[in-house]
């Protein structure tokens, strides 16, 4: 395929989605100060199987579903909403140790678990099956080489994959100095309390 503007387009578009803080970010952070940086990059490939997910769905026509019909939109609208609200209390009720770090006390959130939470946090989103029904066919043009789309989706995952790793990692080593437990564990709480809100949000929030 030729890399024309359209494609060039594909990736500033797609740069500026994965960069704006949502559902995803507020996992990782929440995650990565939880179980360190294992943790949050277990939940980052969830969160990228999840995307592929969707754009197969949206390839198959189960996005549009989801896109033209109020009601399966609204109940997995609902559905995502309760799951945020739901890691958020988890992590708003939780108990740390005063010395306890991910580093040093070794990590309460098993690979599988974190990686689960990953995709159910982006399977769950309905804006993310919408943006790859609505916005990435935008981005092609009818006979266009199958190829395309399959770089387009490379792309899109290779960027989600480096922002999200990165970001964890960095949120880690944040809540591993001397900053100290008591403010790792007001920064669990703050995330705790943003995933309630993005729950909100998405529970109360229209197409």
């Amino acid at each position: 395929m030729d890399f024309d503007g359209r494609f060039l387009a594909w990736v500033a578009l797609s740069a500026l989605i994965i960069a704006t803080p949502g559902p995803d970010t507020a996992l990782i952070i929440r995650n990565a100060l939880a179980g360190g940086p294992r943790a949050s990059t277990m939940s980052a490939l969830g969160v990228a199987v999840g995307i592929l997910a969707w754009a197969a769905a949206a390839t198959l026509g189960v996005g549009v579903l989801l896109e033209r019909s109020s009601t399966a939109f609204t109940i997995l609208k609902l559905a995502g909403a309760a799951y945020l609200f739901y890691l958020g209390a988890r992590s708003l009720l939780s108990k740390s140790r005063e010395d306890a770090s991910p580093a040093r006390s070794g990590s309460t959130l098993g690979d599988h678990s974190a990686w689960g939470q990953g995709l159910m946090s982006n399977l769950l989103n309905p804006k993310t099956g919408a943006f790859f029904v609505t916005v990435m066919p935008q981005f092609t043009l009818p006979g266009d080489p199958a190829i395309q789309l399959v770089l387009m989706v490379a792309v899109f995952e290779v960027m989600l994959l480096v922002w999200l790793v990165a970001y964890g990692h960095v949120v880690s080593r944040l809540g591993r100095t001397g900053l100290g437990s008591r403010v790792r564990t007001f920064m669990t709480k703050v995330t705790g309390v943003v995933l309630i809100g993005l729950g909100a949000r998405l529970a109360f929030e229209r197409r």
